[in-house]
C-alpha cells in the first residue's frame, strides 16, 4: 500500500448516499439545499411626530434639478442624482435629532398592508 492510501484510505461509496440524499447527484461536488428563509439587514428608518409632510425630500430635490434650480451632484463623471441611497455614511443610520421617531418596519408594513415576510 502506498504512503498516500495509508494516510487517505478510500472510504465505500456509500459513505455519502446521505448527502446524495440531501444534495441530489453530486457528480461534481454537493451545493447545499436552498432554504426557504433568508435575512435581510434593514436600516432604521425615521419620521417627524408630526407625521408625513406634503411633499419628501427626494420630491423637492427632483424638482429643483428639473427646474434647473441647482445642479445635479457629481463624483468625477458619476452623476450621484441616478440610483438610490441607502443609510448614512460607512452604513450607519443615526437618529435625525429632535422631533424624530423610529419608525419600525412592522409598523410600515402594517400601514401599508404588506406582510413583513412574503410568502415563498
Amino acid at each position: 500500500m502506498s504512503e498516500i492510501h495509508r494516510l487517505w484510505p478510500q472510504a465505500p461509496s456509500a459513505e455519502t448516499d446521505w448527502l446524495t440524499e440531501l444534495c441530489g447527484d453530486g457528480t461534481t461536488g454537493f451545493e447545499p439545499p436552498r432554504r426557504p428563509d433568508a435575512v435581510w439587514v434593514l436600516n432604521a428608518m425615521y419620521e417627524h411626530e408630526s407625521g408625513p409632510g406634503g411633499l419628501s425630500h427626494h420630491e423637492l430635490r427632483r424638482a429643483a434639478l428639473a427646474a434647473g434650480a441647482i445642479d445635479p451632484a457629481r463624483l468625477g463623471n458619476i452623476d450621484l442624482e441616478i440610483g438610490t441611497a441607502t443609510g448614512g455614511g460607512l452604513g450607519r443610520a443615526e437618529h435625525p435629532g429632535p422631533a424624530h421617531r423610529r419608525l419600525r418596519w412592522a409598523e410600515l408594513s402594517a400601514r401599508c398592508g404588506d406582510p413583513m415576510v412574503p410568502e415563498g
